[in-house]
This record gives C-alpha cells, sequence and structure tokens, in this order.
C-alpha cells in the first residue's frame, strides 16, 4: 500500500478517472456515483491544499504561482460539481456539465502530475513525503466525516479573477455568469 503523499495523490487520481468513467457507462447510478465523486474530490482538494501545497510553497518559492493556479482549479471543480450536484441526472444540462468537468479535472491532473508533482518529489526527500501522505490521508478522512459541502467563491473573488484573465462586461454579471465566463475565457485561452 502506497503510503508518500505522492503515490497517495495519484491514487486518487485513478479513482477519480475511474468515477467519472462509471457516472458516463452507468446513468442509472448517477445519483450515487456524483455524492461519492464529489465526497472523495473535495476531501482531495482539501487535503492537497492545506497539507501538500503549502509544503511544496515552502521549500520551492517559484512555485507559488503553480500552487495558486492549482487551488483556483479546485475550487472551479467544485463549483462545477455543485452544480451538477443540483442537476438532474436525466437531463441532456447533467451531460453537458459532466463533460465539462471531465475536460477541467482531466487538465487538472495533467498539470499536477507533470508539473506539480515532479518538483515535490525532488524538493521533500522520501522520509517526509510519507509523513505529508499521513497529514494528506488525515485532512482527507476529517473532510469526509463531515457534510459535502462543495466551497464556492465570492462575486468579488470571480470579479477579480475574471479581471485577470481580461474579461469584459462583468460589472452586470450574475455568479453563474461570472462562473461560466471565466471559464469560455480559460478554455479559449488553452
Amino acid at each position: 500500500m502506497a503510503t508518500d503523499v505522492i503515490s497517495l495523490i495519484k491514487e486518487d487520481h485513478r479513482d477519480v478517472e475511474s468515477l467519472f468513467e462509471r457516472l458516463r457507462k452507468m446513468p442509472e447510478n448517477r445519483p450515487a456515483l456524483l455524492a461519492e465523486l464529489a465526497a472523495k474530490f473535495i476531501a482531495h482538494s482539501e487535503g492537497e491544499e492545506d497539507e501538500v501545497y503549502p509544503v511544496l510553497a515552502r521549500r520551492q518559492p517559484e512555485e507559488k504561482e503553480e500552487v495558486h493556479h492549482g487551488t483556483e482549479e479546485h475550487h472551479e471543480a467544485e463549483e462545477m460539481l455543485s452544480r451538477l450536484l443540483e442537476t438532474a441526472p436525466e437531463s441532456p444540462e447533467f451531460d453537458t456539465l459532466l463533460h465539462e468537468l471531465i475536460e477541467a479535472v482531466t487538465h487538472h491532473v495533467e498539470e499536477e502530475e507533470n508539473d506539480i508533482l515532479p518538483v515535490l518529489e525532488k524538493a521533500v526527500p522520501f522520509e517526509e513525503r510519507v509523513q505529508l501522505g499521513k497529514a494528506f490521508s488525515k485532512r482527507k478522512a476529517e473532510v469526509l466525516a463531515a457534510p459535502i459541502k462543495p466551497r464556492s467563491r465570492t462575486k468579488d473573488e470571480l470579479l477579480h479573477q475574471a479581471g485577470e484573465l481580461g474579461v469584459e462586461g462583468t460589472s452586470g454579471m450574475t455568479k453563474d455568469e461570472l462562473v461560466a465566463a471565466i471559464r469560455r475565457k480559460k478554455q479559449a485561452q488553452r
């Protein structure tokens, strides 16, 4: 059984990929699968943000922007999850939202596995990564013990991010419109 934090993070990534596949192929099980996905994704995100990312940012200050970017991607995915949880699993909108979530999380996983985790592996000795794995697992367990509630950014945070991305006409947008505009802008930039 894997104990170092990098192996644990990668195991979580494969687990989420498996859940995505089952959500696509087993529409009759979507309510239960979506609840499982939300719980595991939120626990994973908070484990990384609370335990792993701070260590990387301290050890490799030049990675602070990458850590911030990873955190933003977590929050965006949680907002998508929140919308999915409110959408009827048999509706066409569900399939569209699921596809968007899968694309966003796949992009995040690729960046994390190709950019962040290799730097973490070089910056943190194996024994410390084992200790970090324990802290990561403990934090995930704490989150899993609490009720599922995806985090949501404030309108001010969304306006700030939209401004950084150069999204125009944001002053009259609702939170949902801002989230959609930010997502479209990011997709156009890829």
